[in-house]
């Protein structure tokens, strides 16, 4: 996924035959100073089908505590950027994996950060330049099947439909030719 600023959310729907237990696992990039717990926090959180399951706030290259306000029961989450509380500029990157819930049909994943505001005391929204966010190797499995996994990247799918682009009008041109297809 291409790089948000933070105030920025986006949701990932799939569907769910039976509904039942399952898990989510990702990995969440923060690029230049995304900040932890401090006067300039950006806070993310992941909900399922618009009930929130995990709030945190990460020091990925922005300065600050990381600090997970809530998140399920057997949920995992790795800091793998070890900056500490140091500002540094080189974002970093964590690790979650939680269990889920899924209802039986649709489901819908929202991935959000929000800055903390200035009517609260914080320095409140930053800047692209200053700060961003995406995400990466979204999977969820139930029974061992991977119902939404592998989210392809916008650039992804502009690639895959140039190169289908790029098949037709290469049979197309064949046709035209009278020669056989490929």
């Amino acid at each position: 996924m291409a790089p948000m600023t933070t105030d920025q959310s986006f949701d990932v729907s799939f569907n769910s035959a039976s509904g039942g237990p399952a898990s989510l696992s990702f990995v969440l990039d923060g690029f230049l100073s995304l900040d932890g717990q401090s006067f300039y926090e950006d806070d993310f959180t992941l909900s399922l089908n618009h009930v929130a399951l995990i709030s945190a706030t990460f020091n990925l290259g922005g300065g600050g505590k990381d600090v997970v306000f809530f998140a399920p029961v057997g949920a995992t989450i790795d800091d793998v950027t070890g900056i500490g509380t140091a500002i540094t500029w080189t974002g970093g990157h964590v690790n979650i994996a939680t269990p889920l819930t899924l209802a039986a049909g649709a489901n819908t994943l929202t991935f959000g950060y929000t800055s903390r505001t200035a009517a609260d005391g914080f320095y409140g929204f930053q800047q692209l330049g200053d700060e961003a966010w995406a995400t990466h190797d979204v999977l969820v499995t139930t029974d061992g099947s991977n119902l939404a996994g592998d989210i392809p990247e916008p650039a992804s799918w502009a690639l895959m439909l140039l190169g289908l682009g790029g098949l037709g009008a290469m049979l197309r041109r064949r046709r035209l030719e009278g020669l056989a297809p490929i």
